[in-house]
This record gives structure tokens, C-alpha cells and sequence, in this order.
């Protein structure tokens, strides 16, 4: 089954709250590129298997989050979709 983060490929807008004082987070992108150097540059799924993480096994794009107000940081796992599920969140359902 092929899935995708809606948030990573602009279908959505990474939707969270801080968990400190309420304030709407934003995105800083996917936790896994933060690991090194060539992070950003390895296969999705080969970062997810070394993560420590249940991301792959759930079908979860874990980003960063950061809060402008509080300045603080999150993670926030995002769901994956499938293309029918991708289709009908562009229908607007």
C-alpha cells in the first residue's frame, strides 16, 4: 500500500496546539531530517525502520512543531494517506 504525509506534500496544513499554553503550532518539517547531514537525502521508510520510533508500522509522519508564542518545540505525528483517501480530502470530504 502506498501512503503519504498530506502535510509534507502540501495537500494540508500541519493542524496542532502547543501543549504549553494553547497557541497554534507551525511546522518545521519531518523530525527525520533533522537527524544529520544527509538525513533529508535517505529513503523515507529506511529513516522510519532506524527511528526507534512506530511511525512505519502506523503509517506516521512524525514532524517538528515549533510555537512562536512560547517558542517551544513538539513532535506531531501526522497521519499518512493513501491516493483514494488523498483524492477525497481534495473533494473537500
Amino acid at each position: 500500500m502506498n501512503v503519504m504525509c498530506p502535510v509534507c506534500n502540501s495537500f494540508q496544513a500541519l493542524q496542532a496546539a502547543c501543549r504549553h499554553c494553547g497557541g497554534r503550532m507551525e511546522d518545521a518539517g519531518k523530525l527525520s531530517d533533522y537527524y544529520g547531514d544527509y538525513s533529508p537525502y535517505r529513503p523515507i521508510d529506511d529513516a522510519k525502520r532506524t527511528n526507534g520510533l512506530p511511525d512505519l508500522a502506523q503509517h506516521l509522519c512524525v514532524h517538528v512543531a515549533w510555537c512562536p508564542s512560547c517558542r517551544r518545540e513538539q513532535r506531531v505525528a501526522v497521519r499518512e494517506v493513501t491516493d483514494v483517501e488523498l483524492y477525497a480530502l481534495e473533494q473537500g470530504g
